[in-house]
């Protein structure tokens, strides 16, 4: 996977579009998880959380993105609270797929967002399988300086095998609203 995941981003960054290129950026903003009924004492479902991302312009109106979500804020946040687990953190990789409509010459860009990637627990080893669609607004400042405010929602699953004659899944999600700073190359 993480071959796989090298191969399309040097691939798109090789193919990038001169007009477009690459970009980096940061963001915060506050998250929201739905536990699906798994957690009883679900006390704080939502947290300040942190994305760092990077990617490339395809063209006009497609780009590649790899990003990293901490939705505990990189442990500056408590995550999301229970009665009986002290916090719970989650951290999402990913790669997306982002289809770009521009307005007034390139300043105003609206997007959709698409994509898969590896979910993770603190205080579990095992990762999931997580889909993300998202939707967003991007102002324009330069050539090389934007800011954005997006919506996420990460989509994943849980299955409690503990009992072995009542097994459950829990269809959960994160939902995710921030705002980021973008710089493009």
């Amino acid at each position: 996977m993480k071959a796989v995941v090298f191969l399309l981003l040097f691939l798109s960054f090789l193919y990038a579009d001169r007009d477009g290129g690459p970009y980096i950026g940061v963001g915060y903003g506050s998250s929201k998880y739905n536990d699906d009924g798994l957690y009883s004492q679900l006390k704080s479902d939502t947290s300040g959380s942190a994305v760092i991302y990077g990617g490339a312009y395809i063209n006009k109106h497609l780009s590649v993105e790899l990003g990293y979500v901490s939705f505990d804020a990189w442990h500056v946040q408590r995550g999301y609270e229970t009665d009986t687990v002290q916090a719970l953190g989650f951290g999402a990789l990913s790669i997306s797929t982002l289809a770009h409509y521009a307005f007034f010459d390139d300043v105003l860009d609206f997007y959709a967002k698409f994509g898969a990637g590896e979910m993770s627990m603190s205080g579990l080893s095992d990762n999931g399988f997580t889909m993300i669609i998202g939707t967003g607004v991007g102002v324009r400042f330069n050539e090389w300086l934007s800011m954005k405010v997006a919506y996420d929602m990460y989509n994943f699953n849980y299955d409690d095998e503990s009992d072995v004659n009542n097994k459950m899944k829990y269809d959960m999600h994160i939902d995710y609203i921030y705002s980021a700073i973008e710089v493009q190359f």
